[in-house]
């Protein structure tokens, strides 16, 4: 937490070193997802300098706060104000050197899977379509179809919270599924760049992998409300649902069987509202407002219900899938003001 007296000594230091900053940011306007009460403070430091002397003054008046990129993981709680909250957007270069691809922490993912695919380098297709950061895809070990984060990553950049210089190598960052170092010591470490090596390919090749990837992720991901993508990392969420429930098993199966059996059926993704009511009819869940995508019960979508709704769906799907099964997505309730 942060002592709301503290916001004022920051605001000082702030106006003092001429940081960019924002003060009391509606999260429901800002937020990639669209929930969250206020957050006081959102600075946008413009160098590297600029955040060593952040972490710097952070460190010696003992200040807690958040980095965020594009929130596109995170999500906000409602009715409640946040303190500060470090922004990474504005350092977000990405160049290159022969198959080297050098990108800061701020710059998206489309735009690197982009730039690759400019530069005839392949490996980095399948992150075309996540609507990340490079920082946040680290920290996560970001992937789609295939491609991970870590795949083509030889080493990370950044800073310790208390100011020293890390560079990591790939087998540093201790990457897992949906893991890594960064993630299991959340805030100990603020990421500035991650370089990464590509395979040199021809433009058309990689072209065409983007393309499928990109026709794939508009099946399986909703685009008609605010999302946060896959809330759980796995392939098949109503087969790993199923995993350790016989009769679900037994009755999943003939349901997919008889209703998804024609091809052109079963790669549609409206037919899924059909699977869907069928898993919440077997559990029975209710819901005021339907916490999840028409495409996929793996995909939460703000619909305007409050986010304790959308809490409460995250625990009913962890509470029935094996526990090996990670979670996606960050639900912040850290850096709230007491």
């Amino acid at each position: 937490m942060i002592d709301i007296k503290k916001i004022k000594i920051i605001l000082s230091f702030l106006e003092k070193n001429k940081f960019l900053f924002d003060e009391n940011v509606c999260l429901k306007e800002f937020s990639y997802f669209k929930t969250g009460g206020k957050v006081k403070l959102i600075v946008y430091p413009k160098t590297e300098d600029e955040i060593r002397l952040f972490l710097k003054f952070t460190y010696e008046m003992d200040i807690d706060y958040k980095i965020i990129g594009d929130t596109s993981n995170l999500l906000f709680l409602d009715d409640k104000v946040y303190g500060l909250f470090l922004s990474l957007k504005n350092l977000s270069t990405i160049k290159k050197n022969n198959d080297l691809i050098f990108a800061d922490a701020g710059a998206s993912l489309p735009a690197l899977s982009r730039k690759a695919l400019l530069w005839e380098l392949s490996g980095f297709e399948g992150l075309e379509g996540i609507p990340g950061s490079v920082g946040g895809a680290v920290i996560m070990n970001a992937g789609a179809y295939g491609n991970e984060i870590k795949d083509h990553l030889i080493n990370v950049s950044g800073f310790k919270k208390n100011g020293e210089k890390f560079v990591f190598n790939n087998e540093e960052c201790l990457f897992k599924n949906r893991n890594s170092i960064f993630r299991q010591k959340s805030g100990d470490f603020i990421i500035l760049s991650a370089s990464f090596r590509g395979n040199n390919s021809n433009w058309k090749s990689i072209y065409k992998k983007m393309e499928l990837f990109h026709s794939k992720r508009h099946k399986y991901q909703d685009f008609l409300y605010p999302t946060l993508g896959s809330i759980f990392s796995t392939n098949d969420i109503y087969k790993d649902l199923a995993c350790n429930d016989k009769k679900l098993k037994f009755l999943l199966f003939w349901y997919r069987k008889i209703f998804y059996s024609n091809k052109i059926r079963k790669e549609t993704p409206i037919n899924r509202i059909k699977l869907n009511n069928f898993i919440c009819n077997y559990y029975d869940w209710k819901f005021e407002n339907q916490p999840f995508s028409n495409k996929t019960l793996n995909c939460i979508t703000n619909r305007g219900q409050h986010t304790n709704e959308i809490i409460s769906y995250i625990n009913l799907l962890k509470s029935k899938l094996p526990q090996a099964i990670k979670i996606e997505n960050e639900i912040i309730k850290d850096n709230i003001l007491e």
